[in-house]
């Protein structure tokens, strides 16, 4: 079997391949370099070699036999700030949308095996579109009061105790910037800042965690106002702006207005126009200031559009910290509430480790880690 050619491959299903994955294409040309006979069919690989493709490409073995590849479909709708016809979703964003519905499967089944009920905030406006109203229903979910944000040390403690208060109330919140555990593929923040799949049982919202703590404070704000309204989406958000849609500019304004009310932000403009006094008045971030500052047209959009870019530049210029808690990534990645889950499903004979390791891609070294501690 180990040198015998495979001559029922599909060559068309390499070319495709090749044509879809250019980089995948120039590392399969890297290591067979006769491999260009393989897609016009003048010769074909072994069995080992077709093994060593499906890693390359990442894609099951039985493709390279299909008529066809399967379409690389999104199951929910994408929403891109700047409309246009040859959006084809990456690998990465599927495979990252198929890993949080496992991860909703697993939890809908565990809450229902143990008695739980619908949340009572899911869906609840979804005919009933009142800004106000979904407001003051986020800060009833968060936990906070009006002027909330005054009262914050750090925008990175607030975006922790923003993701815990969503879970404590049923919503699960997964946080990563690869796929899965998987470190040689990383998610593209500029294709989208998250996404959230609907469910009154076990709703979830994912963060790319590329982005900026600024905007990965709007996707988790903006991912619950979904949840209120029922439904799901992903998103590229690019600047900061929605969609030209009415349910994704509701979305957008929810998300300001909890934020930075529009009455407050007035007042304090009338005492001073300066963004850097306005952003420590509220005790939030320049960027949101400005781009509340945007949505009154009180400073120009293009203006905005800059001085955002500047910041994100500045972020992405900023050496990549190696040392971080592997520990503490993982529960951003799975969840502190799915965990949590997992953890009675287990004890409750619900659900078997081999299943808790086929759901989580966990090496059962660190699934136990995380299981044998309170999370």
């Amino acid at each position: 079997m180990k040198g015998v050619k495979v001559k029922y491959v599909n060559p068309e299903i390499l070319k495709e391949l090749a044509s879809l994955k250019p980089d995948a294409y120039n590392r399969m040309r890297g290591k067979y370099p006769k491999s260009e006979k393989w897609l016009s069919g003048e010769d074909y690989p072994t069995y080992n070699q077709l093994i060593e493709l499906s890693k390359i490409f990442n894609v099951p073995f039985g493709y390279f036999f299909f008529k066809e590849l399967p379409k690389y479909e999104l199951p929910i709708p994408h929403y891109r700030t700047i409309e246009n016809n040859h959006f084809k979703p990456s690998e990465e964003l599927l495979d990252t949308i198929k890993f949080a519905q496992r991860v909703q499967d697993w939890a809908r089944d565990i809450l229902l095996e143990l008695g739980n009920d619908k949340i009572d905030f899911c869906g609840k406006y979804k005919n009933n579109l009142d800004l106000y109203a979904v407001v003051d229903e986020l800060k009833a979910i968060f936990d906070v009061k009006e002027g909330w944000t005054k009262s914050i040390k750090t925008w990175k403690d607030a975006f922790r105790y923003l993701v815990d208060k969503a879970e404590e109330k049923g919503i699960i919140v997964l946080v990563n910037s690869v796929v899965g555990n998987n470190t040689h593929r990383t998610l593209n923040v500029n294709e989208f800042k998250g996404f959230v799949l609907y469910d009154d049982i076990a709703p979830v919202v994912f963060i790319n965690n590329k982005d900026i703590l600024s905007g990965k404070i709007f996707t988790l704000i903006y991912d619950v106002v979904h949840i209120l309204i029922g439904e799901s989406a992903s998103f590229d958000y690019k600047d900061l702006q929605p969609a030209n849609n009415k349910i994704e500019k509701f979305c957008d304004k929810c998300v300001a207005e909890f934020l930075v009310p529009t009455k407050e932000l007035l007042e304090a403009y009338k005492q001073t126009k300066d963004y850097r006094q306005l952003a420590k008045l509220f005790n939030i971030s320049q960027i949101i200031i400005t781009r509340r500052l945007c949505d009154l047209n009180l400073i120009n959009k293009d203006d905005f559009i800059k001085f955002l870019q500047e910041n994100q530049r500045k972020k992405h210029n900023k050496p990549v910290s190696k040392c971080g808690n592997f520990k503490e990534t993982l529960k951003l990645r799975l969840s502190k509430r799915f965990i949590s889950l997992l953890k009675s499903a287990l004890y409750s004979d619900i659900i078997s480790y081999k299943d808790a390791l086929l759901v989580t891609d966990l090496k059962a070294k660190h699934l136990f880690e995380l299981i044998d501690e309170d999370t």
